[in-house]
């Protein structure tokens, strides 16, 4: 009878603490295996964030660094505004100029455990700061070598830097699309990637060069995962890399598909999302020389963004034959390249092709009735 007491005790004792025990969030992973995912809102950042007289001019892109700090990088003010992970604005870094920390239209950053690195695009730089903004170095860049297109820091200070080179004295010529690893001084340590894109047609005018964007091209994708491994894929197939960091080529792996074929309502879609100036009047659509030198393939690429979430899976967006899906619906591949499936946005809100995934979290720039920019965060439920 004094055993069973005993035993009663114990049972009163642990049970209150398994039921009173928080339900543990499922993974990633998990939750893509449903099939469907929502985006919650979590945080804002909008104008009553920032200081008085203070706003987001346009952003162009947006990190956070491994304690939560997010820096959102204002291209139009010639700064980056850094706040906490509640949002809390904390400080401006940089502000119009030439000098030792200021910045003329800074278009990338990448942050690293210990530094914060930015494309300073029309001073035609790269620059070298702490997270706190101090100034480090800089060094020249000229665009012979190619435009930076986007930046990511890898867990051991280096970054990865896509660059787009374009041969001003072979406009016919494709351009090269290059993914090349820095190390944090800012020296160039290899060529990890290369392959020639048509993504503009240039023509040369009596005054300027002018480009022309050719739809449906088959474009290099590409991301980080947390652990520093740098995923590539080329979608003229449904191919996909996958390398460590120091830029060797670990694996790789592919996946079926069936290939959509470019319509006539994608010809129109496109050239009706243009506006050009004549006489001084604006008008809808594309001028005729857009239209005779736009070439649109007979097949659109396997797909248009990789991107790679807190937890390494690597999340792919296929073209699909119902255009309207196309935001809706995407891949998941675990991050050693095995299919979890097809995964359908459920909601409002569609998935930013820009964006990074970190802590089962992205931030998206949206803009209110106002015009006025806001920076939200989502988290992936």
């Amino acid at each position: 009878m004094t055993n069973r007491k005993y035993w009663l005790v114990i049972l009163f004792l642990v049970v209150p603490f398994l039921y009173s025990a928080p339900l543990q969030e499922k993974s990633l992973g998990e939750i893509y295996k449903s099939g469907t995912v929502r985006f919650l809102p979590e945080l804002t950042i909008d104008e009553k964030s920032l200081p008085e007289d203070t706003f987001f001019e346009d952003v162009a892109d947006i990190k956070c660094d491994k304690d939560g700090y997010v820096y959102i990088c204002d291209y139009k003010a010639h700064n980056i505004k850094k706040f906490n992970s509640l949002g809390k604005f904390i400080k401006t870094i940089g502000r119009e100029g030439q000098g030792p920390g200021e910045f003329n239209t800074p278009y990338q950053i990448a942050i690293t455990d210990d530094r914060l690195f930015v494309w300073d695009m029309e001073n035609r730089r790269f620059c070298s700061l702490t997270l706190g903004g101090d100034f480090i170095k800089s060094i020249a860049f000229s665009l012979n070598d190619g435009m930076p297109q986007k930046m990511r820091g890898l867990p051991n200070g280096d970054i990865v830097i896509e660059l787009e080179k374009i041969y001003f004295r072979e406009l016919d010529k494709p351009q090269d699309c290059l993914i090349e690893l820095y190390s944090p001084d800012l020296k160039k340590k290899k060529t990890i990637y290369s392959q020639q894109v048509l993504h503009n047609k240039y023509m040369r005018t009596e005054t300027m060069i002018t480009n022309i964007i050719q739809p449906f091209s088959p474009l290099v994708y590409w991301d980080v995962s947390p652990e520093g491994r740098i995923v590539i894929g080329y979608p003229k197939k449904y191919e996909i890399e996958i390398y460590n960091s120091e830029g060797l080529k670990v694996s790789s792996f592919s996946n079926s598909y069936e290939p959509v074929k470019v319509t006539d309502k994608d010809k129109e879609t496109f050239f009706s999302g243009m506006t050009y100036s004549e006489g001084g009047v604006r008008k809808q659509g594309a001028p005729e020389n857009i239209v005779k030198n736009t070439e649109f393939p007979k097949i659109k690429p396997a797909f248009k963004q990789i991107i790679v979430d807190s937890e390494g899976n690597i999340l792919v967006w296929a073209y699909r034959k119902n255009r309207e899906e196309e935001s809706r619906y995407f891949d998941v591949f675990d991050p050693e390249g095995n299919f979890l499936g097809s995964v359908q946005i459920i909601g409002e809100v569609s998935f930013p092709l820009r964006a990074i995934i970190r802590d089962g979290s992205f931030w998206l720039q949206k803009t209110d009735e106002e015009g006025l920019i806001k920076v939200a965060k989502y988290r992936i439920s």
